[in-house]
């Protein structure tokens, strides 16, 4: 796990999706306690919540490798970060989707596979409006589509992750909508509203209570005995109260508190 951590932290941002599946029967809550107490920030999520049925999650562990065609390159335990890079040299546009696209879309296809999403967006549409190929449109089409797509879902991981709390992630998802879309109506108006994220008192407030939590968790690495773990995460949650980081130290103490599962 501290190695698939590693991996985890030195692909991020090139295209690849990481996560663990958690197959002995631990709630979310305790995922998010074992977690923190690892310091590991990829996603980790439950087999019964996960759609991955048809793969082996009992013979444990066991790392797959499935490239941007839903093809397995690698599955076992060892050496994948060379699968993985192979993966990605297969891969001419990253995030787009399209392996190939018509040659007046490769500029844009270009700068979409760069992260600069405003400027693809601003060339797919100016193709758009020319009255292109059937096949051009259908190319630009597609990219305007994605370009989005990918606005959308991180607008809607902002609106969440500001509900639940968690500003930093906001602020995260923010920045990426602000440098992907800079100079667009969409990239200025996330630079704003990260910049007036930055002043506010509860978001400041909020953003030292999930460090804090953060630290909390990492000490409880070193406590061998559950109710010392319990103790600390509740006496967090008081100190901490009103705050979501306070509630979700209570959340994982309840979790961790009768669990047979959870050390």
């Amino acid at each position: 796990m501290p190695h698939f951590q590693k991996a985890y932290e030195s692909y991020k941002g090139k295209g690849v999706s990481f996560f663990a599946v958690e197959g002995d029967g631990l709630t979310r809550a305790e995922n998010r306690a074992f977690a923190g107490e690892w310091q590991y920030t990829f996603p980790i999520v439950t087999l019964a919540d996960s759609k991955l049925s048809g793969y082996d999650m009992v013979t444990m562990p066991a790392t797959y490798v499935i490239n941007s065609f839903g093809r397995v390159m690698f599955q076992g335990d060892g050496d994948y970060e060379k699968y993985i890079d192979a993966g990605l040299e297969d891969v001419k546009y990253p995030n787009l989707g399209k392996q190939a696209v018509a040659d007046d879309c490769e500029k844009a296809a270009e700068a979409f596979g760069k992260g600069d999403y405003a400027k693809a967006k601003e060339l797919a549409n100016a193709l758009l409006a020319g009255e292109p190929a059937e096949g051009v449109a259908a190319d630009a089409k597609f990219i305007v589509e994605r370009c989005d797509t990918l606005s959308s879902a991180w607008r809607t991981a902002v609106d969440s992750a500001k509900e639940e709390g968690r500003y930093q992630d906001a602020m995260d998802y923010l920045e990426k909508l602000a440098d992907g879309f800079k100079g667009s109506e969409i990239g200025d108006k996330a630079d704003d509203e990260m910049k007036e994220l930055k002043k506010d008192k509860d978001a400041k407030a909020e953003i030292k209570a999930r460090k804090d939590l953060a630290k909390t968790l990492a000490s409880n690495r070193k406590v061998k005995n559950k109710e010392d773990k319990l103790t600390a995460l509740y006496k967090f949650y008081e100190k901490n109260e009103g705050t979501a980081a306070a509630n979700d130290a209570k959340e994982m103490a309840e979790a961790i508190k009768d669990s047979k599962l959870f050390k």
